[in-house]
């Protein structure tokens, strides 16, 4: 179950994920912004939301990133990792 092959189709299965990730937190930045290029919130707390969802969106994008390049490197190069 820990095969380097196991990995790479789980991963190559997650990129649309993380470009989906990438996607819906630049559309919802784009749909915030006014005439002058600035974002508008409706209230603090929403502002707040938005953020910490954004934020938690993009770090878990991130880290999906390094694990699909980690699967990638494993599978290309299985002598590094002691993989078998």
């Amino acid at each position: 179950m820990d095969s380097p092959e196991y990995s790479l189709l789980i991963s190559l299965a997650l990129i649309p994920v993380v470009f989906m990730l990438q996607m819906w937190v630049r559309q919802r930045r784009l749909r915030r912004r006014n005439e002058a290029g600035q974002q508008e919130f409706d209230s603090l707390s929403s502002t707040l939301i938005s953020a910490i969802a954004e934020g938690v969106a993009v770090i878990s994008s991130l880290v999906l990133i390094i694990w699909i390049m980690g699967a990638v490197l494993k599978y290309l190069f299985p002598v590094i990792f002691n993989a078998q």
